[in-house]
């Protein structure tokens, strides 16, 4: 299994990077917002985190093998989930991943059809699916930083917390009646202290205890008194 390739990047098309390792090159399909980030890295050593994936095989036809790069493992486990939506193949993934995983996820979580349907490939119908599908699994990728180089959610971990814990907090809050931009910043916020959580209980009480906090706006979960 290749999960990793590192080497010059030599031609950047519009949907596949050719990427030169010693003697040999190889073609690595890509998504929109990843070529963009490549775009000034011509001619230099970049590493693309990969799925190996083969196409075709139905019906007869011929199978094809490709290798899938993104620019961090984050990205690639992005992809994956995303592709877990029934009609949601490997091209029409590539073709919609057109922004970074934490304004997809964002959208998602946000139950943002309208914006959704607008991506490449992803009419309303399919927006829908991926909301319907998707919505309660993506709240560690709306977390992230945005940035794809892998460092504030490297390998599933934002600051030593482990996703698992991050999505049981964020879906208690969900169901104490925060919305959904209110649990991320509430989320967010403890995090940046840079504490190691064990458990999605010792998260939240860092997290309602900096909304006690002298200057800060308490916020009361709705239908609680």
């Amino acid at each position: 299994m290749i999960t990793r390739v590192t080497g010059t990047l030599e031609v950047l098309g519009t949907e596949e990077a050719l990427i030169a390792i010693g003697p040999i090159q190889t073609g690595i399909s890509i998504s929109e917002e990843t070529r963009t980030k490549l775009q000034s890295q011509l001619g230099e050593q970049v590493t693309l985190y990969t799925i190996f994936d083969i196409e075709g095989g139905v019906g007869g036809s011929r199978m094809t093998p490709r290798l899938i790069g993104f620019l961090s493992p984050v990205d690639r486990e992005f992809f994956e989930v995303f592709t877990s939506v029934d009609g949601v193949g490997v091209r029409k993934a590539l073709r919609a991943m057109t922004r970074s995983v934490r304004d997809l996820a964002r959208m998602i979580q946000d139950q943002d059809v309208k914006g959704l349907s607008t991506l490449p490939g992803i009419g309303e119908a399919f927006a829908e699916r991926i909301v319907a599908k998707l919505r309660r699994k993506v709240a560690t990728f709306a977390l992230g930083s945005g940035d794809s180089d892998g460092g504030s959610k490297s390998s599933g971990k934002i600051a030593n917390v482990s996703d698992q814990i991050i999505d049981d907090a964020f879906q208690v809050l969900i169901s104490f009646g925060h919305a959904d931009s209110d649990a991320r910043r509430m989320i967010e916020t403890a995090l940046a202290e840079g504490t190691s959580f064990g458990s999605a209980a010792d998260l939240l009480a860092t997290i309602y205890g900096a909304e006690a906090r002298p200057g800060a706006k308490p916020k009361t979960p709705k239908g609680r008194k």
